[in-house]
């Protein structure tokens, strides 16, 4: 069973007031990496032999860690939180099967009352050194503890907000329909990452689409990846989707032509390697830009 499995089980055994120490626990994340007792009965409002029951079952349930002294939210309490949150909106009814899991997320089906089938995505930045994360990403300070789900909240704010900008002006993402905490709620997307596909009937269709796209986002929104790779696009045999935008930096960023150009970089440099389809650097970083409508690929 995985940690998400054990996280919806847990679903059915949170009582109301273990929700309101839980809730309490979140609160406090902001403020503190070790919480004291104290302030947790304070936050929530019951009363300590309340407080404390209610922390050795969250504790059981691995929901929140610690014993005595001060307790710890843990990425399966936040799990629990904002699957709670999604269910209470009517958004999911019952966990599907494991889409991805990767360095930085999990991505889970999820199905609503209606049979309806969504993904949502849960943010693991936590998962790689705190040295690579400070690096690439923006949103990241001195991290430890509550800190991680702090940086995942973050994560999830900022690739909703992208997908809710590019996906309205008919640029390849999925569609958010949802964010609560540090998961993203989307319509599901059924396709292999373009690294895991061998062969294509048309590889320099979909090098184009993928440029296409990449202008679009630029031109349209003022919206750059910045992280992009064959391993954050998708291909379902007629439209590529581009995925992953956390990372995404502004029109206005200072370094936006140095990402802009990697992005793009990295794109070419994989179809080169792998379909031999050419492409120069040159004619599609100006195509992107809007400077030439020309786009030369060979």
């Amino acid at each position: 069973m995985s940690s998400l499995d054990r996280v919806g089980k847990s679903l059915t055994e949170i009582e109301e007031k273990d929700w309101i120490v839980l809730h309490a626990l979140e609160r406090l994340i902001f403020s503190y990496e070790v919480i004291p007792p104290a302030r947790i009965i304070r936050v929530s409002g019951l009363d300590r032999a309340e407080v404390e029951f209610r922390l050795n079952r969250l504790n059981g349930m691995k929901l929140i860690v610690g014993k005595g002294k001060g307790y710890s939210l843990v990425s399966a309490g936040l799990d629990a939180i904002a699957l709670n949150a999604f269910v209470k909106r009517n958004l999911a009814s019952a966990l599907g099967k494991a889409i991805g899991m990767g360095k930085e997320s999990d991505v889970i089906e999820v199905i609503n009352d209606l049979g309806e089938e969504y993904a949502i995505k849960f943010y693991r930045i936590g998962r790689i050194s705190f040295r690579a994360v400070r690096r690439k990403r923006g949103y990241t300070s001195t991290l430890a503890g509550h800190r991680w789900l702090i940086t995942n909240m973050k994560a999830a704010k900022k690739e909703y907000d992208a997908l809710r900008r590019l996906h309205p002006i008919g640029i390849s993402v999925p569609e958010a329909i949802a964010r609560e905490r540090h998961a993203v709620l989307m319509r599901k997307v059924e396709a292999p990452m373009l690294s895991d596909i061998e062969v294509l009937d048309s590889p320099k269709e979909v090098l184009y689409d993928i440029l296409d796209n990449i202008k679009r986002a630029y031109m349209v929104e003022g919206i750059v990846n910045s992280d992009l790779s064959e391993y954050n696009v998708l291909y379902d045999g007629e439209r590529v989707w581009i995925i992953d935008w956390p990372q995404y930096v502004e029109k206005d960023h200072p370094n936006v032509s140095v990402l802009l150009d990697r992005d793009i970089f990295n794109i070419l440099k994989f179809f080169k390697k792998k379909f031999k389809v050419d492409c120069k650097l040159e004619s599609a970083s100006f195509y992107v830009r809007g400077w030439s409508e020309k786009l030369e690929i060979f």
